[in-house]
């Protein structure tokens, strides 16, 4: 095989320095690198220093902070504190001028207080008067009706009983003025009454007991009068209440008149509406047809000391005022014989509505005990 000539090496040969020299070379970069060392070691430890020196004075400015935000919130808690102070010194003028008048207010409690307190008292001894006074008058009626059914003397009668609404009450505020305006509402009805063939046969203080030979005529009566008088009334005039109704009564020798059906009627005004009047069944049964009377419902009512239930019709004043009765001819007047009359035709005193109360009374009074 031949040998072939070795390529020739055309690459640059570079000069490598001696031995020495590296050593020398390494020792100057060494002492270069020492030097920088020391000087990042002194940059560090400068650098650490001011670490240190910005750390404090971020604490000291913390410590400021928190100390001015203590004194804002104490000059803030002050502010208030002196605000509250004026205040009060404001309002001590009108505290003074209140606790003056809740003073004044509670006295005038304790004398309200007082007084009402009397009125019931008042109020109580009256409705206990009142309450034996009907006891004793229901006594009396009974023990009349005994009499007159021994006597047989009887005729079927319309019966009207009356009184005033709220007239206890109206004594207490002004008992002259309402005496007056009694005396005056009575005087009227018994004019009235009489007009329409009607018979006084008693009064009672605010009220009166009449009699009527049919009940038309009484209905006719008791609706003329409560438009009459609720018309003229207003806001300072009185109420009247009416009940009405027709029974078998008897016919007394002091010319008064007993029997349930005067306790029936009693009842029924106490039932019936301020201003207005109440019928029972028998009555309303009697004129429907005859007086335009509007459809009223009926109720049926248990009243104090009668066996049965009543049935009523209520008419307030405004449906009576509803009412057109113009037109229906008043009957003439009927007088009865003087036989037959259960009593003088008005020859009762309505001068004095009081006295003739506390008269009639008494005379009931003396006919219990007797």
């Amino acid at each position: 095989m031949a040998d072939f000539p070795k390529p020739t090496d055309t690459r640059p040969q570079l000069a490598l320095p001696s031995k020495s020299g590296l050593i020398s070379l390494l020792g100057e970069r060494e002492k270069v690198l020492k030097q920088r060392f020391a000087e990042l070691v002194e940059l560090e430890n400068t650098l650490h220093e001011q670490t240190e020196q910005l750390d404090a004075k971020r604490n000291d400015l913390e410590t400021r902070t928190r100390t001015l935000h203590e004194a804002e919130m104490l000059l803030k808690n002050q502010k208030l504190l002196y605000q509250k102070q004026f205040a009060q010194l404001l309002e001590q003028g009108e505290l003074v001028a209140l606790r003056t008048e809740l003073e004044q207010r509670r006295d005038d409690f304790k004398r309200k207080e007082g007084f009402l307190a009397q009125t019931e008292k008042r109020f109580n001894e009256q409705f206990a008067t009142c309450e034996l006074d009907l006891i004793k008058r229901e006594a009396w009626v009974s023990a009349e009706h005994e009499k007159a059914m021994r006597l047989n003397t009887r005729r079927l009668q319309a019966v009207v009983f009356t009184d005033v609404v709220s007239y206890s009450a109206l004594m207490q505020v002004n008992e002259g003025l309402t005496i007056q305006k009694v005396r005056a509402d009575l005087q009227r009805m018994q004019t009235e009454g009489e007009k329409q063939g009607g018979m006084l046969v008693n009064t009672m203080g605010d009220g009166m007991l009449m009699i009527f030979p049919s009940a038309i005529q009484a209905v006719r009566f008791s609706l003329d009068m409560q438009r009459a008088l609720n018309l003229a009334s207003g806001a300072e005039g009185l109420r009247h209440r009416f009940g009405l109704h027709i029974a078998d009564v008897a016919l007394l020798p002091d010319g008064g008149i007993a029997g349930d059906g005067v306790n029936v009627a009693s009842r029924l005004e106490a039932k019936a509406p301020n201003g207005g009047i109440c019928l029972s069944g028998v009555v309303y049964a009697i004129v429907k047809g005859k007086l335009p009377l509007p459809p009223s419902a009926v109720e049926e009512i248990v009243l104090k000391n009668i066996a049965e239930p009543v049935a009523a019709y209520k008419y307030t004043p405004e449906a009576i005022l509803a009412m057109d009765i113009s037109g229906q001819a008043a009957p003439p007047e009927m007088a009865l014989p003087e036989e037959e009359r259960t009593a003088p035709p008005f020859a009762h005193n309505l001068t004095d509505p009081v006295g003739g109360f506390a008269e009639s009374a008494g005379n009931l009074e003396n006919r219990t005990g007797a």
